[in-house]
């Protein structure tokens, strides 16, 4: 590859700064790759329309162009997505839609999508990478905000059509690379085991005025992520221990009230804190700060939080959905199954222990993006071998 010109790799994001996370996951992501060891490709950043402003001040020394995802460039999806659809677009000019028009004049040889995103069903010539962080719409039907108003279909459409395509699929473990080539059909080369790649807390010089010990819940206020079982489990905390706290970060998902509710149905209310959504810093010295991270979320394989709490010196409770390795460490505990009195058990176990003196353990996934960039290596050899794509005049408009 010696002397051979770079290829523009795009790297499309999709989430804004309240979707935490999410967000936090693909920040972290285009870090690593920035900073990755120089290699024969050129990065750029495709953000959602909204969201382009806080990406340039976020990324100043990158290229940031904007995508929509509006009901015109959906319709038009449905279409080019299904074969006759496509036919008829290719009739009359419009086989490339508008996030792929731009992907062309920018002389973009492959598209990174940082997050699971439906517009990857409208790309037709360009070689995709694709992320996958669960299968959430199978491992938990029951819960409405997951499969209902037809997420499951979507999802199902997405990842049938999307990951088999897929030059690499990035996940988050390898339970979930076993699954997608059971379920979709992904061959075993085509998956990067990336872990959670972009743990990176960065805590805030302002501490917690707290002095009373606290357990901590960071996670939006999802119905799976089981905020009612956790006020139930701390009730019985509660009668026990006179002087502890729960504090819950995130933001409103539509089931905030609910919960509120039943904080003060449980008579604990005066013991429960709602601090909303933080930013990430405030929330890294939260959970410095806090006795315990609680995450009893239905929703696995892995999450952020309990490896944060890892990497700051907390120590961690964690529903047994979880089948991360790396939430194998001292400091992680999993709770052995959804039970109020269990969880409770639990928490109560970890209030006659000290504070934890561990030294963390964990440290940020640096082979993550030593394997995407091996894998864009092999690409680079592979696209010498094709001539650009070109855009007619007429598909530019």
């Amino acid at each position: 590859m010696t002397g051979s010109p770079k290829i523009r790799v795009a790297l499309v994001v999709l989430n804004n700064l309240g979707s935490g996370g999410a967000h936090n996951y693909e920040s972290g992501v285009v870090k690593d790759l920035v900073l990755a060891e120089k290699s024969p490709f050129e990065f750029l950043i495709f953000a959602p329309h909204k969201l382009v402003g806080a990406t340039k001040v976020q990324f100043p020394d990158l290229k940031v162009r904007p995508y929509r995802s509006g009901l015109i460039t959906m319709f038009f999806l449905s279409l080019r997505s299904s074969l006759q659809g496509y036919k008829l677009l290719k009739i009359i000019g419009l086989r490339y839609g508008r996030l792929e028009r731009s992907l062309v004049r920018e002389a973009v040889s492959l598209a990174y999508f940082l997050a699971p995103n439906a517009l990857v069903l409208d790309l037709v010539d360009t070689p995709t990478i694709n992320t996958v962080w669960d299968l959430g719409h199978r491992d938990i039907p029951e819960f409405v905000e997951i499969t209902g108003n037809r997420h499951f279909e979507e999802r199902e459409l997405f990842y049938r059509h999307a990951l088999p395509k897929s030059y690499r699929v990035v996940v988050d473990t390898e339970r979930t690379s076993e699954r997608i080539q059971s379920i979709y059909g992904v061959l075993k080369d085509r998956v990067i085991i990336g872990g959670l790649a972009a743990i990176r807390p960065s805590v805030s010089e302002t501490r917690s005025r707290d002095t009373s010990p606290f357990f901590l819940y960071p996670a939006q206020f999802w119905p799976h992520k089981r905020h009612v079982l956790l006020l139930e489990a701390f009730q019985i905390v509660c009668n026990q221990n006179s002087d502890c706290k729960l504090i819950f970060t995130g933001g409103d998902k539509g089931n905030l009230n609910h919960v509120m509710d039943v904080a003060k149905s449980l008579d604990i209310a005066s013991r429960v804190e709602f601090r909303g959504f933080v930013g990430a810093s405030e929330l890294a010295g939260l959970i410095k700060d806090a006795h315990c991270v609680v995450f009893p979320s239905q929703l696995g394989p892995s999450n952020l939080p309990p490896l944060e709490a890892a990497m700051l010196g907390t120590r961690s409770l964690i529903s047994n959905v979880h089948f991360d390795p790396l939430l194998i460490h001292p400091l992680i505990r999993t709770v052995a199954s959804q039970n109020a009195d269990v969880w409770a058990t639990e928490m109560l176990r970890t209030l006659a222990e000290d504070k934890a003196e561990f030294d963390p353990l964990i440290q940020p996934n640096s082979s993550f993006a030593n394997q995407i960039c091996d894998a864009l290596n092999e690409f680079h050899a592979h696209r010498n071998e094709w001539a650009p794509v070109e855009v007619t005049r007429f598909q530019r408009k």
